[in-house]
């Protein structure tokens, strides 16, 4: 995560306390990196899918980012190769470093081959995924009319899903 460790005040302890660390010192910023590596992909994948799915109706979504988004919920709900492929399409049509394309390759980057499907399967590196949808939340907040509040509803939301998985997300 290449997190500076003089941040946390016991480097070595359980990651509930790191992250508590962070959060007590209004470092959400690092603390929604932090969730994006700690919990499941899954769950990780969900929660940065919820979070952006809320926020959308403010943001005023372009086409590709909305089928970016899109694509990520519709592989939420049936996460087959097929559908993990076709985040990652939409992703590289979305603009540039917009949240909906970084939760895109974040889709793609969980799990399966990141070759093509003709060639011999490549893993992807295991924290890139965390990585990404932590960065796809980040850029959702601060694109935000109030990049504080949407930060703290992150973690709060992000707390939520690492006490009682997915189902802790009600629909937006």
């Amino acid at each position: 995560m290449e997190l500076d460790v003089s941040l946390l005040e016991d480097p070595e302890g359980n990651p509930e306390s790191g992250y508590r660390t962070l959060r007590e010192r209004d470092e959400l910023s690092l603390a929604i990196r932090y969730l994006g590596h700690a919990l499941p992909k899954l769950e990780a994948l969900a929660w940065a899918t919820h979070l952006l799915q809320g926020w959308s109706r403010a943001a005023k979504l372009g086409v590709p980012e909305q089928q970016a988004l899109d694509s990520a919920m519709r592989w939420l709900e049936e996460p087959t190769d097929e559908y993990r492929r076709a985040a990652y399409e939409a992703a590289e049509a979305a603009g540039g470093n917009s949240a909906e394309r970084l939760l895109g390759y974040a889709v793609f980057m969980s799990g399966g081959s990141i070759s093509q499907p003709d060639l011999p399967p490549v893993q992807p590196p295991p924290q890139v995924c965390g990585r990404l949808a932590a960065s796809a939340v980040l850029a959702g907040a601060y694109r935000s009319a109030s990049p504080g509040e949407a930060l703290a509803a992150a973690c709060d939301a992000g707390e939520k899903v690492a006490a009682l998985g997915v189902k802790a997300l009600s629909p937006p």
